[in-house]
């Protein structure tokens, strides 16, 4: 009772202020409760009081309040001085309060569950109780068919639909996105739902891993009863806990519905809208399709006219509005390109040869000597040290359409380049093609195809492992210097899907890299035929060395026409 009256102090009985135990007095500071689980909402916002437990010298233990309170993650809530924690009303998060007295401390730890309910415009608000008091039978169906088990998504992704089927005589669904630290329902009266970053952005605000279980319950609604309460698979997802940055310039080569064929268009990150960026009407009713960036000084090179066209500069410094700098000319062709880290020069092929130009005026420069091979896809590495190249040892029909590619590596001087070293060669099997850098120069991702049955335009079916629209192409990952070379399986799915044209996005603050590419997988939300749309893989490079497959399961870039033939996602840091 002595130490009790120490600690407490005759302050607690009489509204003073609690009068401290002497400083040896105390051994040990323990917190109660010690592990909370708190329920939070926007509209019930969770709270919970602590208590501080002092140790004494002796072994007895009381009550004090002569300490102070501080929590390690504001964002979770935010505690008093008198040991009342509040959670936030708008998140979820896992934090640690330390209740500290003379240096002595305790801690605590609480996990808040955010819980938010969204009805969908039109449906009814009964549904939310309706569903919250179900017992659902657990079943095949409702099966979610996009997106796909293992898929990874950045915080900012704007768009992201989910499509599952539906039960027979079910007309109502409820889909579950649960986090350890968040639980969000949506309730529709339909089969597909469209997130928003917003959500996003709430599942990772607070939670380092970001990985969500999904589930889809579906139902009969008659206005009062829910009935036939069906719960399907469920599937797992992760936010990323930062933005993708940029925005992806992609090609449409071939329209199916009114967009015009040729046209470059542009999808902010975080939009969920494309935008024309460069077309025919821009390009003087010319169709333009190769492009490439240059981030330091603010230019696109455009080829006009396909394989072997000419090449226009474009000054791309305000989006909105840009403009020719250098236009097209006759002795100016190339069919793809890259440019130099600081702007200064344009390294291209044309009709299998390798040609430097400046980007100041467009002037040529030299013909790189790669002695009987014919070259294609170049790609500048980003600190300016190396470009990569494909020779091609058969079958050479054009810059974009050969066998027989292998990749190599050639240094750059500043003033020239010096030999190839070859990083994949060539097997006789495969056709290793598309290189290009990561952000940070570390990787390599490239394409590889190997022989199979391409149905040429006049109907002919044809063996051939050629790189252009090659059903067999595969994404790879190799590291810069040629070793690690590894299939990205998550990435590439199963069967023949076309994967081609990988493109990375700008580095981000983060372990995460993010791939964007070409492939012919179904989007099932909107349905096509069998069309190359951009999607886009999360890349772990710290995989690799676990022997583990780096990338994830893609998602479909939100923007794009569904029924366009979409290639060459450049990704840009504006």
């Amino acid at each position: 009772m002595l130490a009790a009256s120490l600690l407490w102090g005759c302050g607690s009985q009489t509204g003073g202020v609690d009068t401290a135990p002497a400083e040896t007095s105390v051994t040990a500071i323990r917190i109660e409760p010690e592990n909370v689980n708190l329920v939070t909402s926007m509209d019930d916002p969770a709270t919970v009081t602590f208590t501080a437990i002092a140790t004494m010298r002796d072994g007895t233990e009381a009550p004090t309040r002569m300490v102070s309170w501080t929590s390690s993650n504001h964002s979770a809530g935010e505690i008093g001085q008198s040991g009342k924690f509040q959670a936030a009303s708008d998140n979820g998060g896992v934090t640690t309060v330390t209740a500290t007295h003379v240096g002595i401390t305790g801690t605590a730890r609480i996990t808040v569950v955010y819980e938010q309910d969204i009805v969908e415009d039109g449906v009814d608000a009964g549904l939310v109780e309706a569903f919250a008091s179900a017992s659902p039978t657990d079943s095949d169906i409702p099966s979610i068919s996009y997106p796909h088990d293992g898929v990874t998504v950045p915080r900012n992704l704007q768009g992201l639909a989910f499509a599952w089927s539906m039960p027979p005589s079910t007309n109502v669904a409820r889909i579950g996105l649960k986090s350890d630290i968040t639980d969000i329902r949506v309730h529709v009266e339909s089969n597909a739902w469209i997130s928003n970053a917003d959500l996003w952005s709430l599942i990772a605000a607070a939670n380092t891993e970001g990985t969500v279980n999904v589930t889809v319950e579906a139902g009969q609604w008659d206005g009062s009863q829910l009935t036939n309460v069906q719960r399907g698979p469920s599937m797992g997802l992760t936010v990323n806990r930062l933005d993708a940055r940029g925005s992806i310039l992609y090609w449409v080569a071939r329209a199916v519905t009114e967009n015009p064929s040729g046209d470059i268009m542009r999808i902010p990150f975080g939009s969920n809208t494309a935008d024309y960026f460069w077309t025919t009407e821009d390009a003087g009713g010319q169709c333009t399709g190769c492009h490439t960036l240059s981030e330091s000084t603010d230019r696109m090179v455009v080829t006009y006219q396909g394989v072997n066209g000419n090449f226009a500069i474009i000054d791309i410094t305000d989006p909105s509005f840009p403009e020719v700098v250098l236009g097209p000319s006759e002795e100016r062709r190339l069919t793809f390109h890259t440019v130099s880290p600081d702007g200064r020069y344009l390294l291209g092929v044309a009709n299998g040869k390798a040609r430097l130009y400046s980007m100041h005026d467009g002037s040529f420069i030299e013909e790189l000597d790669m002695g009987d091979y014919q070259v294609s896809h170049p790609d500048w590495a980003p600190d300016g040290e190396h470009v990569l190249l494909v020779r091609t040892n058969e079958g050479f029909m054009s810059d974009m359409n050969f066998e027989g590619g292998e990749i190599v590596q050639l240094p750059w001087t500043g003033d020239g380049f010096g030999s190839p070293e070859v990083l994949v060669e060539y097997s006789g099997t495969y056709n290793s093609y598309y290189p290009a850098y990561s952000p940070d120069g570390l990787w390599i991702a490239y394409n590889r195809a190997v022989r199979t049955q391409i149905t040429l335009p006049s109907g002919e079916v044809i063996e051939s492992s050629r790189c252009y629209s090659n059903p067999s192409a595969e994404l790879w990952l190799m590291r810069r210097d040629g070793s690690d070379q590894v299939r990205l399986d998550a990435a590439n799915g199963s069967g023949e899907l076309q994967n081609s044209f990988p493109r990375w996005g700008p580095l981000p603050d983060d372990d995460v890299l993010w791939l964007a590419y070409s492939t012919i997988r179904p989007y099932d939300v909107e349905p096509n035929s069998n069309i190359p749309q951009i999607w886009v893989t999360a890349i772990d490079p710290g995989q690799v060395a676990l022997g583990e497959d780096p990338s994830s399961t893609p998602f479909w870039l939100p923007g794009q026409d569904s029924q366009s033939d979409n290639h060459l996602a450049i990704w840009w840091s504006k």
